[in-house]
């Protein structure tokens, strides 16, 4: 194993938790623009205030390894895909003010409908974006965009919904746990949908294409039984493993793409540096808003927390 498969794994490290993560923001992003329920409404923006703005770090760290340890990749993909890319990054910068705005305006409703459309629009460019060139198609408008633009979107939308049946359960809302775990069924069965076909219509042969089946299927029989705990693993798995196969089917030359090894000795020990605190802060912050107290219904706030807020 040379630099350039450790520095692509540590890419599709980094691009499987924004998925994870950041993902399932955008997720829940859709679901708060689905529903007309405030009650639904509170439990997610409940769960994504401490934490929905630290997730982009993921995606920060994606851009900065492919540019420092791929060039020629970096450089083509944003390229022939700036569109969808700035479509994304404004989606990106909307969702955020929206997000903030809405809580110190909560009577213009017009804030919440765009925090969920641009929830739609994000992953939807960056999973058309990747979807092209793990296929190598043309453009992101080709069959095979679309086709991954809506797929990352199933995707994010089913990972929220697994994540929030547990987030509304230690809020202690019966009625909102048991929406969320419909939402958490519908989705996966579309995901299955969308998924299988794709596989075979692009003439994927991967065992973790299986895997994700399988741990789809997992899901889903998890969320029928009320495990809802036990799901938030499976269904990252079944979501994940999607990925892992699309970088399979890319095929990519990364000897040929990547950076001297003198260059990528430096990326890694900048990394080592900085994951020395970057790794341990997150893992700290997951955990201790996952060992929050449960807040009484009542007292959750009418609007979204600001960045890093916390229920009083």
């Amino acid at each position: 194993m040379g630099y350039s498969d450790v520095a692509f794994g540590l890419i599709l490290l980094g691009l499987s938790a924004y998925l994870l993560f950041g993902g399932a923001d955008f997720g829940a992003g859709l679901w708060h623009l689905v529903s007309r329920r405030r009650s639904d409404q509170e439990v997610i923006e409940h769960a994504m205030g401490p934490v929905w703005e630290a997730n982009h770090v993921w995606l920060i760290f994606v851009m900065v390894m492919t540019w420092t340890a791929f060039p020629p990749v970096f450089a083509q993909i944003m390229a022939a895909h700036w569109v969808p890319l700035s479509l994304a990054a404004l989606g990106i910068v909307a969702r955020g003010s929206t997000f903030v705005f809405s809580k110190a305006v909560p009577d213009q409703g017009w804030y919440a409908w765009i925090f969920g459309v641009s929830s739609v629009l994000t992953p939807y460019c960056f999973g058309a974006v990747a979807t092209t060139v793990a296929t190598g198609g043309s453009t992101w408008l080709s069959l095979e965009g679309v086709y991954g633009g809506v797929l990352t979107t199933a995707l994010c939308s089913y990972l929220a919904a697994v994540y929030l049946i547990w987030d509304a359960r230690r809020l202690g809302d019966a009625d909102v746990t048991l929406r969320f775990r419909g939402y958490a069924l519908l989705s996966g069965v579309a995901v299955g949908l969308l998924a299988l076909p794709g596989a075979v219509g692009f003439g994927v042969r991967s065992p973790l294409m299986v895997l994700s089946a399988v741990a789809g299927v997992a899901s889903l029989v998890l969320v029928l039984r009320r495990h809802y705990l036990a799901v938030r693993a499976t269904g990252a798995l079944a979501v994940v493993a999607v990925l892992w196969g699309g970088a399979e089917m890319a095929g990519l030359d990364l000897d040929a793409a990547a950076a001297h090894d003198a260059v990528l000795q430096v990326v890694f020990a900048a990394l080592g540096v900085g994951g020395l605190i970057l790794v341990p802060s997150m893992v700290w912050l997951y955990v201790l808003f996952q060992r929050s107290e449960a807040v009484p219904q009542e007292r959750v706030p009418a609007g979204p927390l600001p960045t890093g807020g916390q229920v009083p």
